[in-house]
């Protein structure tokens, strides 16, 4: 009796092991699989290049003087809204508006003697006239032998006397007038730079930097302010070189500013003609359509490019493909098991891909709950 129950104790040992076997063989081999399921569908695809880029303004200025002088007054701070022609800042003109009074004083001065030169020719001519008046009357006294050769002679010279000193002053009157020209050139020089001392607004914009006080002395080429027009702004953003042939100008785009929680359309507005020779990207503007909200020049922006469109495609989720060595493949329902099937997919969006052939609208496709490989040719469920 003692040996059945040990024969029977052994036996049932060995019955729980093998049915531990077999359920660990059939849940391996053949028990369904969880999976997670999806049908194709068809739908619209939108094929986007992606790029990081900075706002910059297509008007943008760094303002300074074109002279040499101390700031007397700097009128505007950074943040600041300017308008066209607006007074930004002021050297001091203390000297420049001494050496224009001077100047001023000199033309007044150049124009008196110009009056009294006036007068001056007016008497050299008429003693002129007078002299060759005398010299004709006398020159035929003294043909018919009337007067002597002396009195002639003497009529002669006062002619001679007479026209030097005309041309005298007539020369001192064009060295005055030159003179009133040179005065008041240098009076124009005086008051244009009494102008340029004044640093004016080239445009309507923004005052985004102010890197001089009054008092600091500035020199030609010195920047004080830097302003940017906020209206006419862009997005600098660098894209693969891929890409290119698919860009175009006046394409659509979408741009994402950090911390926005929406994004703002806009458009392709140039492609450039060089790509960087180390990270072989294009650099590309994207304007804003309509910018509602306060930027940043240099700021952050995350752009999307629309290259292509398509409505109504067959389509997958792009989390459902999975890749190995002979490329891109889908687990799909063939019979009630996982097949494994390659499709000739198109283009590629933000959240889909195309399937051009391989599968057809309405097929189930799988993907693991835990993102592993499934076993080809078992039975799957969802769970």
């Amino acid at each position: 009796m003692s040996r059945l129950r040990g024969l029977l104790r052994r036996f049932g040992w060995i019955a729980v092991v093998a049915g531990i076997v077999v359920a660990i063989v059939w849940r391996r081999l053949w028990a369904p699989v969880d999976v997670k399921v999806m049908r194709v569908d068809r739908g619209t695809i939108v094929e986007e290049a992606f790029g990081r880029g900075t706002v910059e303004s297509q008007r943008e200025a760094a303002l300074g003087f074109d002279l040499v002088g101390r700031i007397s007054d700097v009128l505007v701070e950074e943040g600041a809204r300017v308008t066209l022609g607006q007074d930004l800042a002021r050297l001091e003109t203390n000297q420049a508006e001494a050496d224009l009074q001077s100047a001023r004083t000199g033309i007044s001065a150049a124009r008196a003697s110009l009056k009294r030169l006036a007068a001056e020719e007016e008497r050299a001519r008429a003693l002129l006239t007078t002299a060759e008046r005398d010299a004709a009357r006398t020159r035929g006294l003294f043909q018919t032998g009337a007067v002597p050769g002396k009195e002639h002679d003497d009529a002669e010279d006062r002619v001679r006397v007479a026209r030097a000193d005309l041309d005298r002053v007539l020369a001192q009157r064009a060295e005055a007038t030159r003179g009133i020209d040179v005065a008041a050139g240098g009076a124009e020089q005086r008051r244009v730079a009494m102008v340029r001392a004044t640093l004016l607004a080239p445009f309507d914009g923004l005052v985004t930097r102010r890197l001089r006080e009054p008092g600091d002395t500035t020199t030609i080429g010195t920047t004080v302010l830097r302003i940017v027009d906020t209206t006419r702004v862009y997005v600098n953003v660098a894209i693969d070189e891929t890409v290119l042939p698919r860009l175009a100008v006046g394409q659509p785009g979408e741009i994402t500013f950090p911390g926005a929680t929406t994004s703002i359309t806009g458009k392709v507005s140039r492609v450039s003609w060089e790509a960087d020779r180390q990270t072989h990207e294009l650099v590309v503007e994207v304007t804003p359509d309509k910018l509602d909200r306060r930027v940043a020049i240099g700021q952050r922006a995350d752009v999307r490019i629309e290259l292509t469109r398509k409505e109504g495609v067959l389509r997958v989720p792009i989390e459902m493909v999975h890749h190995d060595a002979s490329g891109p493949f889908f687990y799909a329902d063939h019979d009630g098991k996982i097949a494994i099937v390659r499709p000739r997919l198109g283009i590629t969006g933000a959240t889909h891909v195309e399937i051009v052939e391989g599968l057809a609208d309405g097929d189930e496709i799988f993907a693991s709950e835990a993102g592993s490989s499934l076993p080809a040719g078992r039975r799957w469920r969802a769970p």
